[in-house]
């Protein structure tokens, strides 16, 4: 899981209140852990899917694909933790989006630190003569006469490009209005810039166009988890404190502590 290092925070104290009276009712910590645990699952599930409809969609929907939840017992100490995020970018089966180097699958959100707290400006200083499909277009002359050109590839010379065709894969360009390259498909499938000098990509601020997802999720339902928390933590004091009186009164012979369920 990777939470873009986001501090999340509750008040706790009625939530340590709750802990510490299932530790004294449970004796074995493994028991602990597990209850914790099924309670922050069940705390963490709706914000869990409210992430995912904060989370952007661009040309992969890696992101969006990558949101999940993760679940730590630690049965020695009687702890549980829980995470919310998206996955760790790693090497699990993934295809090419587009024809490109840039590849699709449900643990390929790189770029979830980038969106979340956003990115520093870039230069792209450096000559190129990569290749790049021109749509078929037509072409007015001087003399007004207009000429049809066929789609055809075109290397730029001795000019700086910023351009997504190693990325995504190739793509068809062509002149729109006002002179404007426009790309098939459209941007943000597709993007292309040429440009006689180096070309200046902005600062992108935090959360893209909008919010950072993780942290404005975060501050939507961080009452509610602490709320559910509290009520899933309650049920279970009570299901191991009755499942006690029964063993201990010789009502149920072996009665055994069903946590969290």
């Amino acid at each position: 899981m990777a939470v873009a290092g986001v501090n999340l925070s509750l008040d706790t104290s009625e939530l340590l209140r709750l802990q510490e009276s299932l530790g004294k009712v449970f004796g074995d910590n493994g028991d602990l852990a597990e209850t914790l645990g099924e309670a922050i699952e069940k705390a963490l599930e709706p914000a869990k899917l409210r992430l995912r409809e904060n989370t952007p969609v661009g040309p992969t929907g890696n992101l969006k694909r990558a949101v999940n939840m993760k679940i730590v017992k630690y049965k020695n100490s009687g702890v549980a933790v829980g995470l919310l995020g998206y996955n760790r970018a790693g090497e699990g089966k993934s295809k090419s989006a587009a024809g490109g180097t840039v590849q699709t699958g449900p643990d390929r959100a790189f770029h979830q630190w980038w969106l979340e707290f956003g990115t520093r400006q870039r230069v792209v200083a450096k000559l190129s003569n990569k290749k790049y499909q021109r749509k078929a277009h037509q072409r007015t002359m001087k003399s007004g006469k207009v000429v049809s050109i066929q789609s055809h590839e075109v290397k730029g010379q001795n000019a700086y490009i910023a351009s997504s065709y190693s990325e995504l894969g190739p793509f068809k360009i062509a002149k729109g209005t006002g002179g404007r390259v426009q790309t098939d498909p459209a941007y943000p499938n597709a993007f292309f810039r040429k440009s006689k000098t180096p070309i200046v990509i902005p600062a992108m601020n935090p959360g893209g166009s909008g919010e950072p997802p993780l942290r404005k999720t975060w501050n939507e339902y961080q009452g509610k988890v602490a709320e559910r928390l509290t009520s899933e933590l309650r049920i279970s004091l009570e299901r191991a404190l009755d499942a006690l009186t029964y063993t201990s009164t010789g009502s149920v012979t072996g009665a055994t502590i069903q946590a969290g369920g």
